[in-house]
């Protein structure tokens, strides 16, 4: 008779690695990162995505914030990722406005249309041209979907911006035109070093206001900004729910440890994202985009 060799649970079942919880940078903060009620509206709490061009090696993440999760409400950021099938990516983020419940929809509608107007982008020669033409094209389809709606149009304002990376194989270097409406913003990562791709970033006597640019309202508050990516740099665009937290060394730093090893696993890279620095639990969307 063949005898049949009986293994216990614990003997046939793996057990599961650890997996750590977010990390705390400085202070810990005072609200639980944790899912509250489901919100009214479903987005879902978390985008990931991710991709691999030939000489560009991308990760996106858009996380829903912890006081958002906290009070159920839903995430108002939102991203998105083109590439052209010839030499170009499009990548996008958003920041719909705090003060206004419908502003995720803004900012949904910024990312999505945005790769449907990249023609008119390229067809303009000069950049500020371009971003124009680009931004003001997003801004009617914002209007179109309030009108749709049946809303006003401010209540879907949203911050927006986007770089269009040109690939280059027979070159050393990735050229990347930025353009954004508000605080979202753009940094080049060159050897653990961080550079806005915006001059106004950099003034050290920047003064922060209450009063945000946003779209479709503010289509003439244009700014463009550019990036040349070599072997080994990283383009970071990100809304402001990084880019606070940025500001303090031990955050910024941090995330150069991290990023400038190379592009992560995607669930490591949701993890980063994660991090958790006090009085910071807005949404957190940031694009990576490392230059092979």
């Amino acid at each position: 008779m063949e005898q049949v060799q009986e293994f216990s649970a614990a003997e046939t079942v793996e057990a599961a690695p650890g997996i750590p919880e977010p990390l705390v940078i400085g202070r810990t903060p005072r609200l639980l990162s944790k899912p509250g009620p489901l919100p009214s509206v479903r987005r879902p709490d978390t985008e990931i995505d991710g991709c691999t061009l030939p000489g560009l090696e991308v990760r996106a993440a858009s996380v829903r914030g912890d006081a958002h999760r906290y009070y159920g409400t839903s995430r108002q950021d939102a991203m998105g990722l083109w590439h052209d099938g010839d030499r170009r990516l499009l990548a996008c983020v958003a920041d719909g406005l705090g003060s206004k419940e419908q502003s995720h929809l803004g900012a949904a509608t910024a990312c999505e249309v945005a790769h449907a107007n990249l023609p008119d982008f390229l067809f303009c020669a000069e950049p500020m041209t371009a971003a124009r033409c680009l931004i003001e094209n997003i801004a009617c389809d914002i209007n179109e979907r309030a009108e749709n709606l049946k809303i006003a149009p401010d209540e879907l304002s949203t911050t927006f911006l986007a770089a269009v990376v040109e690939e280059l194989p027979e070159a050393s270097v990735h050229r990347a035109v930025i353009m954004r409406v508000g605080d979202c913003t753009a940094w080049r990562l060159h050897r653990g070093v961080w550079t806005s791709c915006f001059r106004e970033d950099e003034a050290a006597d920047a003064v922060a206001t209450s009063a945000t640019r946003a779209l479709p309202r503010d289509v003439e508050h244009v700014e463009v900004g550019h990036a040349d990516l070599y072997p080994g740099d990283m383009l970071l665009l990100c809304t402001d729910g990084l880019a606070k937290p940025m500001r303090a060394p031990q955050v910024s730093t941090r995330l150069s440890d991290w990023w400038r090893m190379g592009p992560p696993s995607l669930p490591e890279f949701f993890w980063q994202m994660s991090f958790r620095a006090r009085t910071h639990d807005d949404d957190r969307t940031a694009v990576c985009i490392w230059r092979g």
